[in-house]
C-alpha cells in the first residue's frame, strides 16, 4: 500500500504495487526542500513496516543526495519522478543502479513513442511491448511530436530490453508507437541552481540548456507537465535542473554541463550567467545575477484602449486582464481618462498578451478597472515601424566588416554591423534591447539563435598561416588539444580573424596543436596568432547606452547613424581596441521647404559651399587626369581632407574644366584617400523615351533630382535629371537631340574627358531639400568659411534667391532661411 509523507505532497509507491517502486508530487504548486524529502523518507523507512524494503535515499552531504539502489543487494532501483524534482529546492541529487544491463541489473528505461495514447492517468500499470519488453510504467513525459515513456522492465533478461525500434506499445488499453530506436538507458544527475544578487520586481528568469555547437538543440527549458513554461515563478529561482539527456543513449551530459540563465526584462538592464561543467556532478550552484531600472530604455511595445475606464492609473502600476490573465506594467498613459490609451510591457511566463476582443482590466497597484475596446493590442515603441524617427527600424547584419572609425587612415575590423537607418542613437538603443529581451524567439537579429538567448561575441582568434578548405561564418568549430569551441559569427580571410559566439572552453595558441576544424565544411586553420576569450556584455548584449553615449559591445559596428550622434558612441574592434569619431561639427540649413524626397521638383534647392578669400572655392582640388567619359571614379592629386563631408555616406562633387571653366556635378557614393567613388547606374531606354523623358522600367530607384547623365549613343550627349517621375521614368533638361528607344544612358560618371589641372571641389551640401532642415555633419580640423544658397523658383511659392555666408569655429553652426516671396517671377 502507498504511503503519503509531507502532507500528501510526495507519495511512496512501492515495489510490491506492480513493481512501481516510484516517488512521486501529489501535492500542489508548492516546494519541498530536498533535505525535507530525505527526512520524510528517513521517517518513512525507519517504521517496522518498511524494514524489509531497500531504502530509497541517501544524504553525503546535506546539499548533496543519491537514490536508486543505496542498499546492498538491492535489486531494483528507487524512481524519482521528473514531476516530483520540478518541486524539489536546496540540493542535488544523482541516481545509481539507473543503467540497465542486459542479464545483470533491471535498470530504468525510456522509450520514445510517436502516435501516443499512453497518458499520465497510465502510469503504474503494466506495460508491453508487441515483439519485445514488458514491465511497469513509472511515467510518460509528453514532448509534442514524440513522448518518452519511463519504464521498470520486469527482469534484466533481454526479452524486456524494448530494444525493437518499431512495435506498438500497450499499457492499459491504451497504444503508441515505438519511435525507431532502441530503449534508452542511464544513470541521471539533478543539479541545483539557486539565483542571487539583487534582481527588479517581476524578473522571470529563465534557463536555455543544449549543444552550443548546434543552435537547433539550445532550448529553453520548460517544464515536464507543461510545454508552454517553466515551473518557477518570478523572482529568484531555485531550482534541480537535470544534466543528462534521457532522450538518448547512455544518458549524456547535456552539453558538457552548461546552462545559461538569464534575466531580460523590459525596460531593464539584463543580466545572465553560464553555468559551466560543476553541473555534471550535481551540487549546488551560485547563479549571480543583478539587474537595476534602465534609465535609457522605458518605451512600452504595446497598447490597448479602453471603452470605459475610472480610478486610479499611473505609470509603473501592474495591469491585469480578468479573462485573459495578463499581466503588464504601465510605460505612458495617452488622453488619461475613461478612453485612455495605456502602453504597456508584458511580464509573467509565459508572456500573455490582452484577449483580442472586449475584455475587463484590473489594476493591481492601484483602484483602476476599466474595459478595453474589442481591437488586438496594437503595436507601440520600438516594435512599431512609425515610431522611429529616421528610415524606419535599424537592422542587425552578422559577417565580417571594415571601417576607419577614428579617421586615422587604418580601418578597423568587426563582427556585426548594426545600421542605424538615420534613427537617433537612444531609439536604437531601445530597439536592441528589444530584439533580445526575454519572449523574443525570432532569430533574425540574433545570429540564427534565439533573441532572448543572444549574448554576443565572446571570442577572438587570429591566425598567419592559410585556411584548408573554408570556416565558414555560422559553422560550429573546435580547437583540438584545448577541446574548445563556438560559433563562427565572422571569419576575415584578408586579416585572417575570427570572431565566435557561444563558446565552450579557452582557446590557445601556439606551433602545433591548436587546428581549429570546421564541424560543418571540414576546413582547418592553426590559430597561432592570438586567442582571447571575453565576457558579452549582458547588460545589453549589442551594446550599452549612459550618459547620451553609446558603448558598442566588443565587435559591433554602427552604420548609417544620424549626423546628430557623431561623437555619441565609442565602439570595440574585434581586436579590442576602442575607437570614437574625431570631434565633429554640423552646418544646418533650416527653415526649408520640402517634399520628402529628392525627386520631384518643388522643392528648394540648398547648397553651402567652403570660401576662400570671400569667394567659393572652385579649386579645392586639381584632377590628376586621364578618366575618360563614362568612368565611374576620380581621382584628385592629394589627398582628400578629412572634414570632406560623405566618405562613406556619398555626396557631391563638382568639376570645373580648366579649358573652358564648364562646370558639371555629379553624385559620389564614398571616398577614401584620393578617390571619389561615383554613384554610378545606367539605363537603356524603353518606348516612351523621347528628347525629355528616359524610360526604363526598374531603372530609377535610387535615382535622384540633379543627377548627370551621358547617352553614349547620342554623341555623349550631357544632362541632369529635373525630375524623377517614378522608379520607371525620368525627366532631363537640356533636352537630348534624337534620344530614342534602343539608347545607352549612364548615370553619375565622369561626363566630360578629365585632364590633369582640371578644377574639383566638394559642396558640404548640395541637394533638393527633402527635410525642413538639412544639415551636414563634418570632421572639425581647422575653421571653415562658408555660403548658403538657397533658391526656390519652382515652388508654388517662389522666394527671392537667399545668400547667407557665415563661419565654424568647432560647434554647430545653423542658418535659418529667410523666405521672402518673389511676387515678380512668373
Amino acid at each position: 500500500m502507498s504511503s503519503a509523507i509531507l502532507g500528501g505532497d510526495v507519495t511512496v509507491y512501492y515495489l510490491d504495487e506492480t513493481r512501481q517502486k516510484r516517488i512521486h508530487w501529489t501535492g500542489g504548486a508548492t516546494t519541498r526542500t530536498l533535505n525535507e524529502l530525505y527526512s520524510a523518507l528517513q521517517d518513512l523507512f525507519d517504521e517496522p513496516n518498511q524494514m524489509d524494503d531497500g531504502n530509497p535515499m541517501s544524504a553525503e552531504t546535506p546539499v548533496e543526495y543519491t537514490t536508486g539502489i543505496i542498499d546492498a543487494g538491492d535489486l531494483d532501483p528507487w524512481y524519482v519522478s521528473y514531476e516530483l524534482m520540478e518541486h524539489i529546492t536546496g540540493g542535488a541529487l544523482r541516481t545509481n543502479g539507473w543503467t540497465r544491463a542486459t542479464g545483470t541489473n533491471t535498470g530504468i528505461i525510456v522509450v520514445a513513442v510517436t502516435s501516443n495514447n499512453i497518458v499520465p492517468g497510465d502510469v503504474g500499470n503494466t506495460i508491453s511491448g508487441a515483439t519485445t519488453g514488458a514491465g511497469t510504467l513509472l511515467e510518460v513525459i509528453e514532448a509534442g511530436t514524440t513522448d518518452y515513456l519511463v519504464i521498470r522492465p520486469d527482469s534484466s533478461a533481454a526479452g524486456d530490453d524494448f530494444t525493437t525500434d518499431t512495435q506498438t506499445i500497450t499499457c492499459n488499453a491504451h497504444t503508441a508507437s515505438q519511435s525507431g530506436s532502441a530503449s534508452f538507458t542511464g544513470e541521471q544527475i539533478w543539479a541545483n541552481l539557486y539565483s542571487i544578487g539583487n534582481i527588479q520586481p517581476d524578473t522571470h528568469i529563465y534557463i536555455y540548456q543544449g549543444s552550443a555547437a548546434d543552435d537547433a538543440d539550445r532550448i529553453r527549458i520548460k517544464s515536464i507537465v507543461d510545454s508552454t513554461q517553466d515551473w518557477w515563478g518570478d523572482g529568484h529561482i531555485d531550482v534541480l535542473l537535470y544534466t543528462k539527456d534521457f532522450k538518448q543513449a547512455g544518458n549524456p551530459t547535456i552539453d558538457g554541463g552548461y546552462a545559461t540563465v538569464l534575466a531580460r526584462k523590459a525596460t531593464n538592464l539584463y543580466s545572465a550567467f553560464e553555468v559551466a561543467t560543476s553541473l555534471t556532478s550535481g551540487g549546488r550552484n551560485p547563479i549571480p545575477l543583478q539587474t537595476e531600472p534602465d534609465l535609457n530604455n522605458t518605451t512600452g511595445y504595446k497598447s490597448i484602449t479602453f471603452t470605459a475606464a475610472s480610478g486610479n492609473w499611473s505609470v509603473g502600476d501592474e495591469i491585469s486582464g480578468d479573462s485573459s490573465t495578463a499581466r503588464a506594467i504601465i510605460t505612458k498613459i495617452d488622453n488619461p481618462g475613461s478612453t485612455q490609451t495605456v502602453h504597456y510591457y508584458l511580464i509573467d511566463d509565459p508572456l500573455t498578451d490582452f484577449s483580442s476582443g472586449a475584455e475587463g482590466i484590473t489594476n493591481e497597484d492601484d483602484t483602476g478597472t476599466g474595459t478595453k475596446d474589442a481591437n488586438p493590442s496594437a503595436d507601440q515603441g520600438p516594435a512599431l515601424t512609425g515610431w522611429f524617427s529616421g528610415s524606419g527600424a535599424p537592422t542587425v547584419a552578422f559577417g565580417f566588416a571594415t571601417f576607419d572609425v577614428d579617421d586615422d587612415g587604418t580601418a578597423e575590423w568587426y563582427g556585426l554591423t548594426i545600421d542605424c537607418n538615420q534613427n537617433p542613437l537612444d531609439e536604437v538603443y531601445e530597439w536592441l534591447k528589444y530584439v533580445l529581451q526575454r519572449g523574443q524567439t525570432g532569430t533574425t537579429n540574433s545570429d540564427g539563435i534565439p533573441g532572448e538567448l543572444y549574448r554576443g561575441c565572446e571570442a577572438y582568434l587570429k591566425y598567419s598561416g592559410t585556411v584548408t578548405g573554408t570556416i565558414a561564418e555560422g559553422s560550429n568549430v573546435t580547437q583540438e588539444t584545448s577541446g574548445a569551441t563556438g560559433v563562427v559569427v565572422s571569419h576575415d580571410t584578408t586579416n585572417k580573424v575570427i570572431l565566435l559566439r557561444s563558446i565552450r572552453g579557452t582557446f590557445a595558441t601556439g606551433a602545433s596543436d591548436h587546428t581549429l576544424t570546421d564541424g560543418d565544411t571540414g576546413g582547418t586553420v592553426e590559430i597561432d596568432s592570438d586567442a582571447a576569450v571575453f565576457a558579452p556584455k549582458d547588460a545589453s548584449p549589442f551594446g550599452t547606452f549612459a550618459g547620451g553615449v553609446f558603448f558598442g559591445a566588443r565587435g559591433v559596428l554602427l552604420s548609417d547613424w544620424a549626423s546628430a550622434d557623431e561623437n555619441n558612441f565609442q565602439l570595440t574592434d574585434a581586436a579590442g581596441g576602442n575607437y570614437s569619431r574625431p570631434l565633429a561639427i554640423s552646418i544646418s540649413v533650416t527653415n526649408l521647404t520640402q517634399n520628402g524626397d529628392e525627386t520631384v521638383d518643388t522643392a528648394d534647392r540648398v547648397a553651402v559651399f567652403r570660401l576662400s578669400a570671400g569667394a567659393i572655392q572652385k579649386d579645392e582640388y586639381s584632377a590628376t587626369g586621364g578618366e575618360a567619359i563614362g568612368a565611374t571614379s576620380l581621382v584628385v592629386d592629394s589627398a582628400i581632407t578629412q572634414d570632406t563631408p560623405g566618405k562613406a555616406t556619398g555626396g557631391v562633387v563638382r568639376i570645373r574644366k580648366a579649358a573652358d571653366g564648364a562646370n558639371y556635378r555629379v553624385r559620389f557614393a564614398s571616398w577614401a584617400t584620393s578617390t571619389f567613388t561615383l554613384a554610378n547606374y545606367s539605363a537603356t531606354a524603353e518606348a516612351g523615351t523621347d528628347t525629355d523623358t528616359i524610360v526604363d522600367v526598374g531603372a530609377f530607384a535610387t535615382a535622384k533630382r540633379g543627377d548627370i547623365l551621358v547617352n553614349t549613343s547620342r554623341s555623349n550627349a550631357v544632362s541632369y535629371i529635373t525630375k524623377v517621375t517614378s522608379d520607371d521614368s525620368v525627366e532631363i533638361d537640356p533636352p537630348i537631340t534624337g534620344q530614342t528607344t534602343g539608347d545607352s544612358i549612364s548615370f553619375n560618371v565622369i561626363p566630360v574627358a578629365i585632364v590633369a589641372g582640371d578644377d574639383v571641389y566638394v559642396p558640404l551640401i548640395d541637394r533638393f531639400a527633402s527635410a525642413s532642415t538639412e544639415s551636414v555633419s563634418i570632421i572639425y580640423v581647422s575653421p571653415i568659411s562658408f555660403r548658403v544658397n538657397v533658391r526656390n523658383s519652382a515652388a508654388t511659392t517662389k522666394i527671392k534667391p537667399f545668400t547667407a555666408d557665415g563661419s565654424t569655429s568647432g560647434t554647430d553652426q545653423s542658418v535659418p532661411v529667410v523666405r521672402t516671396t518673389d511676387t515678380i517671377v512668373q
